[in-house]
């Protein structure tokens, strides 16, 4: 066995060319991401209660999460960009740990070390790199897993005793580190495990085995990492959500229908590791990129790929790369499919499946293998030119893959804020116990903490001391249907607890909120009258007349949402005047509204949606505006579908506010004719 000294020039410049190309991956937009997903409600509750609560968040599940995400907060607090800052870190050092890793089983093999490092940390079929803040501790798993096992070969190829120990004690810390973070990532001991029989097995003058016996006693050590994680996690920890019970999921084992199904799965899996994941997010994400972004994300490829051909000659030069043989080869491909296949049986025993782009973390650990396999058929091109071509190409499609799932991050970053400034501008407050029922344009929810983690970081910010915390304004996903049969049956209320966060869901008190389209408005819905634009979701119409205007609170200081959160408030075009108009509605103060209008027209201002002149046709009724009735109706008339609904808004409009019989007559003759 050979051990060289490792980091050198050569180590270095490697260490430069990675984190080069994966700041070009990770990092060009990461200042415009924000808050996704769960990132809401664990910010949600670092306001209410502080650092420390991370303990009861992940106490159910993965307690050792509290003890990464506690010292992160303390340092980055709530600027979700830094935590973009440490998760690209993470990324980076993990696949200089993997590099590192490639480096002692393969000295001279500097094209294939190299490039399988730089695949695997801009590997595409990970794509939740943008959740920087909920994601971190997925990513710092990695990176201590990898570290993890590169102590472990550097222990093996070290001859003094007592620098052994050091390493062998390092690495299962770190081990246990990792699996802390990510019970599933267990899966990469397979990864370890084949490492130490590939290096030990080359012993030369030696009978298979005295190799095999060697390399079972070099592995005792390291059987503490998994063994002693299991030994805690299934007879001293009790988990609390049954996706994480890994005794109940595994005892679903005892039915051949369900071995069939994992079988199916892994043969889906390994092809989604394999393949998949370099085609389907580019096309999910990168083609349907608007002009100047496709420019964008090619550019950074292309700058990614003059540093990859640059760098990978420099590293070449003055080394003297070995022959790729059979041997070398079968080694590589024995030790990718191995890596495969121990990074997904984990996942799968569970009851879980690789789907992209959705659940694309589930490939983190198979790719390991992935990008080894990918490297050793590239390697075995047998032209210089032409393999560096293909690896190139794979480089600029990662690249590509990444920015387009930026944007998309980014893009939802920006929609979310823009609801929410819209949201405040409108809302004075919220009744606390109001149920919210909200439609973000073009962008689905799936939790309710989606909504109820910014209604309340805005309207409800103050501390709390006890636990659980109790959510003032909670919510609902109308993409669930009982939440909508709930609520037009007034289905009672819920009391969920989750993660420490207390809820209860009056299914009769609700408010809809919804914005059809990202330069659409917010509205808030009136149950008795509402105003609802064909661009809306169907559901919206069902509950939509439900919805308890009265839960907002319309006097007392208009709320300012937390710049660092929300970012800086934006331009006050239309948007900002329809609800400054649309809070004068509905407290009945209608001479102020059309001076909101005139000032909108006169800076250029006008509705997208014409649904948007609602408030301001109403206020030209009461104040008695004839000729601006008529304009106005002559543009909600330009759709079959509002001229309709507008005719029913105003017939009920008349019942209740005093209009002159002229007005009247007006609205029967250009509404509702």
């Amino acid at each position: 066995m050979q051990n060289k000294k490792l980091f050198d020039g050569t180590f270095l410049w490697s260490v430069l060319i990675l984190s080069a190309i994966s700041a070009i991956a990770y990092l060009p937009l990461a200042h415009k991401i924000g808050y996704l997903n769960d990132d809401w409600y664990l910010m949600y509750d670092m306001q209410v209660r502080g650092a420390d609560f991370f303990h009861v968040i992940f106490s159910g599940d993965r307690p050792g999460r509290a003890l990464s995400m506690i010292p992160l907060f303390s340092m980055f607090g709530f600027e979700p960009f830094y935590y973009h800052l440490s998760a690209y870190l993470f990324r980076f050092l993990g696949g200089v740990c993997l590099y590192w890793t490639l480096q002692m089983l393969w000295p001279r093999r500097y094209f294939f070390t190299l490039s399988a490092a730089i695949l695997f940390t801009i590997y595409p079929g990970f794509l939740s790199q943008t959740n920087a803040i909920d994601y971190q501790s997925h990513i710092l798993g990695l990176f201590l897993a990898l570290l993890s096992v590169a102590l472990t070969i550097k222990s093996i190829l070290t001859p003094g005793k007592a620098p052994r120990l050091l390493l062998i004690s390092a690495s299962i810390l770190a081990g246990w580190g990792y699996l802390s973070q990510m019970e599933y990532f267990i899966g990469l001991e397979v990864f370890r495990f084949a490492a130490i029989f590939l290096l030990l097995g080359r012993t030369k003058n030696e009978s298979a085995k005295q190799k095999f016996t060697k390399a079972i006693l070099a592995s005792l050590p390291f059987l503490l990492i998994a063994g002693g994680f299991l030994m805690w996690r299934l007879l001293f920890f009790v988990s609390e959500r049954k996706a994480t019970d890994i005794g109940l999921q595994i005892s679903q084992a005892s039915s051949p229908l369900t071995l069939l199904w994992w079988l199916n799965y892994l043969i889906q899996d390994i092809l989604n590791v394999v393949l998949t994941s370099w085609g389907l997010p580019m096309y999910i994400l990168a083609f349907s990129l608007r002009l100047r972004e496709s420019v964008a994300a090619f550019g950074w490829a292309g700058f990614a790929v003059l540093i990859t051909v640059l760098g990978m000659r420099r590293v070449e030069k003055d080394k003297t790369e070995i022959e790729t043989d059979s041997r070398l080869s079968q080694e590589a491909l024995w030790l990718s499919l191995t890596s495969i296949a121990g990074g997904l049986l984990p996942i799968i025993l569970v009851n879980r499946h690789i789907m992209l782009p959705e659940y694309s973390r589930y490939s983190l650990i198979a790719s390991v293998g992935a990008v080894l396999l990918l490297a050793t058929v590239i390697e075995n091109i047998s032209s210089r030119a032409g393999r560096s071509a293909v690896f190139v190409f794979f480089v600029a499609v990662a690249i590509v893959t990444h920015y387009g799932n930026a944007v998309t991050a980014a893009d939802e970053t920006q929609a979310t804020r823009n609801f929410w400034w819209q949201a405040a501008w409108r809302a004075p407050q919220i009744k606390e116990g109001t149920t919210l029922l909200a439609s973000y344009p073009g962008s689905p929810l799936s939790e309710d903490y989606f909504i109820w983690g910014p209604a309340n970081l805005i309207y409800y910010p103050e501390p709390q001391n006890g636990t659980p915390v109790r959510v003032k304004l909670p919510a609902a996903v109308l993409a669930d249907g009982n939440v909508v049969i709930k609520t037009i049956t007034n289905g009672g209320s819920e009391t969920p607890l989750r993660r420490g966060n207390f809820l209860e869901r009056d299914f009769g008190n609700v408010l809809v909120m919804t914005q059809a389209s990202s330069n659409g408005c917010v509205r808030f819905i009136n149950g008795d009258a509402p105003e609802l634009s064909p661009a809306d979701q169907q559901r919206l119409f069902l509950v939509a007349p439900y919805s308890n205007l009265n839960n907002v609170v319309t006097d007392g200081e208009l709320k300012t949402p937390p710049a660092i959160i929300f970012g800086g408030e934006p331009v006050h075009g239309w948007c900002y005047f329809y609800q400054k108009a649309d809070l004068a509605r509905q407290q009945a103060e209608w001479e102020q509204i059309p001076s909101l209008l005139n000032e909108a027209l006169e800076n250029g201002y006008y509705p997208e949606d014409p649904l948007e002149w609602m408030p301001f046709l109403q206020a030209s009724a009461v104040l008695g505006d004839e000729e601006q009735v008529r304009k106005m109706a002559k543009l909600i008339a330009t759709d079959k579908f509002l001229l309709k609904q507008a005719c029913k808004i105003m017939t009920r409009f008349m019942t209740h506010e005093r209009l002159s019989a002229e007005m009247t007559l007006a609205i029967e003759k250009n509404i509702c004719r």
